[in-house]
């Protein structure tokens, strides 16, 4: 080749030498070698597809794999909008993907899909993979296939993530999406309800270990590192690190399962899981009372009154039983709450104390003591309130002091 021509075409970045050319991919270490699996045809081609069985009594950490009915208190819990009636285990797809991106958008691409089920064997966790983007249509196609029957799906966070994804995913192949349809329980917000007082974070894997007690084995890769190991299969075709993706995927789903069955559990005697962490069972209490079942409620809010609770935990328990008391006619009894200890440091345990003490008791002196009380403990520290509320929690005292005072006047001109 002339010299010149030569120059000018590297120039150009056209590589002239067979040195400078990355050899071709090696199946070597390709997908089908490192993951024992197998490959499933589609219209569109095939995918690589793995099934790992977790036979019948299978435990996963702490919770037992059991098929049983999904109550209509749990469908409450998890969705008010879900019909309880059609929320059937049999038909009940657990699912997880891992994607080129944690950001979401229409650049993000679901290069795995694990969706786990209860059959007559155990649960079955089938994951689909795709060797490479082209491969998405025929992935999509497979999902569509595997989900026909089903009429429930759970995820954790998938509302926000994988849900949404998936369904651009349909749109941009101009196939028609299976997920329109489902019922969906996204746990991530139950999850938060029931153990934001015990756990400063609420991830899955956060409430595999601390509360159903599962340990990962050291094949486990973390989250943020899955998208970085696609790309590098996908530039050098040697799968061997994604044996551990995989094993994330099937984890996830298995520990998914195990949220929803242990969730379920619960919901099916409420008034019966005293065994459980106390500012578990406090969370819980307080779920079950504002689904609406103030009676559930209150029994386990009695329970919880004998047991060891932090300060400020206690008291919210003090004030939402009272409340409950008071509404039912109970007046004596929610004073005897509100008034459990010998010694009270929380302004609104005060405050209500001292309107049951007037308005309910007609005590009017001793409701007299906690509003001045309260005033002093208003005045001598600074709650975490902004300054309007806490001014307009001083004029509700001053005033009721000031009524108390005329109606003790009253009672005493009259004896």
């Amino acid at each position: 080749m002339n010299e010149a021509l030569s120059d000018k075409l590297r120039s150009l970045g056209v590589k002239t030498g067979a040195k400078d050319i990355l050899p071709p991919r090696s199946d070597t270490n390709g997908i089908q070698n490192i993951v024992d699996g197998n490959f499933l045809d589609s219209d569109y081609g095939p995918i690589f597809t793995k099934e790992t069985l977790c036979v019948n009594a299978y435990t996963h950490g702490s919770v037992f794999f059991k098929i049983s009915p999904v109550t209509s208190r749990f469908t409450r819990w998890a969705d008010p909008t879900l019909d309880p009636s059609s929320i059937d285990l049999s038909t009940t797809i657990f699912l997880d993907t891992e994607t080129t991106g944690l950001a979401g958008g229409t650049g993000t691409i679901p290069f795995m899909v694990g969706l786990g089920r209860f059959t007559s064997q155990g649960f079955l966790v089938t994951q689909f993979f795709m060797r490479d983007p082209a491969e998405e249509r025929a992935l999509l196609d497979i999902l569509s296939r595997f989900l026909a029957g089903a009429r429930t799906i759970v995820t954790y966070n998938g509302k926000a993530f994988d849900i949404p994804i998936l369904k651009t995913r349909y749109v941009l192949n101009n196939l028609p999406s299976p997920l329109n349809m489902l019922a969906h329980f996204d746990l991530l917000p139950l999850s938060r309800r029931l153990w934001k007082r015990r756990l400063e974070n609420r991830s899955l894997k956060d409430i595999e270990s601390e509360i159903i007690g599962f340990s990962r084995d050291q094949i486990e890769v973390p989250g943020w590192e899955i998208p970085i190991l696609y790309f590098n299969f996908l530039r050098t075709g040697d799968a061997r690190p994604l044996a551990g993706v995989f094993y994330h995927n099937v984890i996830d789903i298995q520990s998914l399962a195990a949220i929803f069955l242990l969730m379920n559990k619960w919901s099916e005697n409420p008034s019966g899981v005293t065994t459980l962490e106390p500012v578990d069972a406090l969370s819980l209490a307080f779920l079950i009372e504002d689904t609406g079942e103030t009676a559930a409620a209150a029994d386990l809010y009695e329970h919880l009154l004998s047991v060891d609770l932090p300060v400020h935990y206690h008291t919210e328990l003090q004030l939402r039983y009272a409340r409950i008391l008071k509404r039912s006619g109970r007046y004596d009894r929610a004073a005897e709450v509100l008034f459990s200890d010998e010694l009270h440091t929380e302004l609104q345990v005060m405050i209500q104390l001292a309107k049951v003490l007037e308005h309910q008791q007609r005590n009017y002196p001793d409701a007299l003591e906690w509003t001045r009380k309260a005033q002093n403990l208003l005045s001598e520290t600074s709650p975490s309130i902004s300054p309007s509320e806490a001014q307009k929690m001083k004029n509700d005292l001053q005033k009721r002091y000031t009524r108390l005072k005329g109606k003790i006047e009253n009672d005493t001109a009259h004896e």
